[in-house]
């Protein structure tokens, strides 16, 4: 999703860095950002903003869902007015360190 956001070119920055309880993985871009209308969506099952054939709206809510069955959590921060600060977008999982998976239901 980061090198479709950045059809110009841009920058790619992904951080690992954990704690005694937790890992916390961010995968930030400087591409053009998703607009706040969008944003309560993008972990929905094909939810895509993408032309016909180009995406089946299905990877956000993959990671979603592997995230969400360790125990673990996703958000996602975006701007994409340039007015209002840099562009890009910030995807941050936190997964415990230990624990369990849930069971499939």
């Amino acid at each position: 999703n980061s090198i479709t956001a950045m059809p110009d070119g841009g920058t790619i920055t992904i951080i690992a860095e954990g704690d005694k309880s937790n890992v916390k993985i961010s995968v930030k871009d400087t591409g053009t950002g998703i607009p706040k209308e969008h944003l309560s969506k993008v972990f929905e099952p094909f939810y895509t903003t993408k032309k016909i054939g180009q995406g089946t709206g299905l990877g956000l809510s993959i990671t979603y869902g592997i995230v969400k069955m360790h125990n673990g959590d996703i958000k996602v921060e975006s701007n994409n007015d340039p007015e209002k600060g840099p562009r890009g977008t910030n995807f941050r999982i936190t997964l415990p360190r230990k624990g369990k998976r849930k069971p499939k239901l």
